[in-house]
C-alpha cells in the first residue's frame, strides 16, 4: 500500500522522525520534486540564502557515516549511560533511537544537506540571516513525506566538517547547517503526539 499523500494536514500529522529505512532505492525524479520545495520557502528579503546538496553515492555515505559514528563514539559514549540503563522510558527510547541512527546512517540511500550560501547581513550575527534556511528544510522533510518517504533533521556535520567539506568539495562560502538522511521507511508514520493544546 502506497504511504503517499497530497492532503497538508495528514502530511503533518504523521511526519514523523524516522530512523530506520529499507534497502528500496529513491528515484531521481522523486528527488527532483522535493528540492524544489527546499527554495519555495520564505525568506528575509527573498535573499533565498542556500544550497541543496543531495549525497546518494555508497562510497561517500559510508566514509561519512563511518566518521559520524566515531565522532558519535568518542564525543557521547564516556558521558551517556546505556539506554537499557535508563529508567524514563521517553528518554530510554530517545537515546535507543540516537545510537541506531548514528550506527545506521548509511542506510539512508538519500541525504540532504542544506547549506547557507554567501549569507550577507546587517545583523550582528551573520548567521542568523540563515534562519530562513529552517523553513525550507521543513519544506522539503513535508515534501519527502508527502512521497511516502520517511527523513530526520539531524545535526552532526560540525564534528565532521573537514571530512563532509573535502568529501563533497563545498566551497568555503557554503555552510552546512544539518543532515537529512532519507528513505522508504522502515518504519510507520504518524500519528505524531503534541502536547495538549491547552499546554501551549
Amino acid at each position: 500500500m502506497s504511504n503517499r499523500t497530497i492532503d497538508i494536514y495528514e502530511v503533518m500529522q504523521t511526519q514523523r522522525a524516522i530512523r530506520r529505512w529499507t534497502d528500496e532505492p529513491v528515484e531521481r525524479e522523486i528527488i527532483e520534486r522535493i528540492i524544489p520545495a527546499g527554495c519555495w520557502a520564505p525568506s528575509g528579503s527573498n535573499s533565498q540564502p542556500w544550497g541543496f546538496l543531495v549525497v546518494t553515492d555508497d562510497g561517500i555515505r559510508e566514509r561519512l557515516a563511518a566518521a559520524i559514528r566515531d565522532m558519535f563514539s568518542s564525543r557521547f559514549s564516556g558521558d551517556m549511560p546505556n539506554p537499557d540503563d535508563i529508567d524514563d522510558p521517553t528518554t530510554r527510547r530517545m537515546m535507543r533511537g540516537a545510537f541506531n541512527l548514528f550506527d545506521n546512517f548509511a542506510a539512508a540511500p538519500v541525504w540532504i544537506i542544506p547549506c547557507l550560501v554567501r549569507v550577507q547581513s546587517p545583523a550582528p550575527e551573520g548567521l542568523l540571516a540563515g534562519s530562513s534556511i529552517y523553513p525550507s528544510i521543513q519544506n522539503m522533510m513535508l515534501a519527502a513525506r508527502a512521497e511516502g518517504l520517511g527523513t530526520v533533521l539531524t545535526t552532526p556535520q560540525d564534528g565532521i566538517m573537514d571530512q563532509l567539506r573535502e568529501e563533497l568539495r563545498i566551497p568555503d562560502n557554503a555552510t552546512p547547517l544539518a543532515m537529512i538522511p532519507m528513505g522508504h521507511p522502515h518504519a510507520h508514520f504518524g500519528p505524531v503526539t503534541p502536547q495538549p493544546l491547552e499546554n501551549i
